[in-house]
């Protein structure tokens, strides 16, 4: 079992044990007076203790200063992201868990998709209402939708903000219609500049991303795709997709021109350690228990 630093008396635990494996055995990954963070063994990076207390369940970094600042780069990266769960799923309702100020809101409008968000902050959640959007405020523990009421559901850059993952995936599993789509976009652990100086990274500074209120665990596609296996969700596709079935027949067609060489970019980035993100799209099983497991 790791022991907090003995420097640093004021350290609240917030994990006494591994979030996806159960495991005490985790070891000091990057260690600061004012927090700490762990690898288990079972390739999890995780925040077992800080200053304080985590006090609520964060939906990201909603500080975006101008809404129009890379407006149109957002929002084409949002419309990109919805594509590749359009690749596994029909078109349905979508929710945008952290919606900030409405780029995937707009991007699933551009779609024809009828779409919602969710925000912690009321006051940002009331800016996303006076640009013309549905958003909701909540906590993605609690959110204010129905069961089954959504088809397509995305979390970019939210998950690593609660140091309770599995009760966030089974709320969303909630409200997720049975063989919906989950996109997901989180850091990734085995970023080389990361992996290289834990110390030293920005993902780990007690000023930077692991802040309190920031970043509490940091996933790679195996360890993220084992957590959503036994919350009741399949992966079906990591990374990018080369080719949208849902877009029109001369984007189609480009993207199958350029798909060779986008496939060898994105295997070069994931062997040398340079995607600082990635993203996933996961289908919710048609009828599962909490630990993942079918029923009839």
């Amino acid at each position: 079992m790791t022991e907090l630093a003995p420097d640093s008396p004021r350290l609240v635990e917030i994990q006494a044990s591994c979030p996806l494996c159960g495991a005490k055995d985790a070891r000091p990954y990057a260690t600061h007076p004012e927090i700490l963070y762990v690898k288990c063994s079972c390739g999890l990076i995780y925040r077992k203790a800080a200053l304080e207390a985590p006090t609520n369940t964060a939906l990201g970094d909603t500080a975006l200063g101008n809404y129009r600042h890379r407006l149109r780069r957002r929002v084409s990266k949002s419309r990109h992201q919805i594509l590749d769960a359009l690749n596994h799923v029909a078109p349905g309702p979508l929710l945008d868990i952290g919606c900030a100020y409405g780029y995937t809101l707009q991007a699933a409008r551009d779609l024809g998709l009828e779409a919602a968000g969710l925000e912690l902050d009321e006051e940002v959640a009331r800016r996303g209402r006076q640009l013309g959007y549905r958003v909701e405020v909540g906590t993605m523990t609690q959110l204010p939708f129905g069961d089954g009421s959504m088809q397509i559901i995305t979390m970019k850059h939210v998950l690593e903000h609660t140091p309770d993952p599995r009760s966030a995936l089974h709320e969303v599993g909630r409200v997720l219609k049975p063989g919906g789509a989950l996109f997901i976009a989180v850091p990734h652990a085995a970023y080389n500049k990361a992996v290289r100086n834990p110390q030293t990274s920005r993902f780990y500074l007690p000023d930077g991303l692991g802040t309190q209120g920031g970043h509490f665990i940091y996933y790679t596609p195996a360890t993220l795709s084992r957590l959503l296996g036994e919350e009741g969700f399949d992966v079906v596709h990591v990374h990018p997709h080369l080719w949208h079935r849902a877009a029109s027949l001369p984007v189609q067609l480009g993207q199958a021109l350029v798909a060779p060489l986008r496939w060898l970019a994105q295997q070069a980035a994931e062997g040398f350690g340079l995607r600082k993100e990635f993203w996933l799209v996961a289908v919710k099983r048609a009828a599962t228990t909490r630990n993942g497991a079918a029923t009839n």
